[in-house]
């Protein structure tokens, strides 16, 4: 967690008011860009932009921002999957995957606090890391389609979906990893 390399103004309130509002406009502006894969499938940045929320400044800023994200798309700024928003979102087959949003910001945020204070993890920081991340997006993958499963009739093969969804995934897991490092080290230089 980079929350702890970084000490804006001292005031932990006013600290994290800047966190929710970096997170958020992350969220907003860039959420709804989609990477094409080949097979057709789109890649959102929207999930992993959520669990670093969590993962780099803890869960209480993770939350905070991905509720007043869920509240603006709900409230119709365009900000949900290619530009989309509204309340309808919530109730359709992406829903549980909205839903699930704040549970895996909270995940992220504590397993990485957690981590932090673990000698053995720290040593390993860039492989804890990615696996902190990689749980975080599987539980808004299993949330996800949990929620679709339970409002259509015919039931998911998560197999199938999971095989499907996991491309991306791992793309999203090796993005924010990448991220979470680079971050890591341009602080530890700029301590220096």
């Amino acid at each position: 967690m980079i929350r702890s390399d970084i000490k804006l103004t001292g005031n932990v309130l006013f600290d994290d008011g800047i966190y929710v509002v970096m997170s958020f406009s992350a969220m907003a502006f860039l959420g709804s860009i989609e990477l094409d894969l080949a097979q057709g499938l789109p890649i959102t940045l929207q999930s992993i932009l959520v669990v670093l929320s969590g993962f780099l400044f803890g869960s209480r800023v993770g939350v905070t921002a991905t509720g007043l994200y869920l509240v603006a798309g709900g409230l119709g700024a365009p900000i949900f999957h290619g530009g989309a928003s509204g309340w309808a979102h919530f109730t359709g087959p992406t829903g549980g995957f909205l839903l699930s949003f704040p549970i895996a910001a909270l995940f992220a945020g504590e397993a990485a606090n957690y981590a932090s204070k673990k000698t053995n993890l720290l040593k390993h920081e860039f492989i804890t890391g990615s696996i902190i991340l990689f749980l975080s997006q599987t539980t808004i993958l299993f949330l996800g389609l949990g929620f679709q499963d339970a409002l259509t009739p015919s039931s998911i093969d998560f197999a199938t979906a999971t095989e499907v969804l996991m491309p991306g995934l791992l793309v999203k897991t090796a993005f924010g990893t990448i991220l979470f490092v680079l971050t890591g080290r341009a602080l530890k230089n700029f301590k220096k």
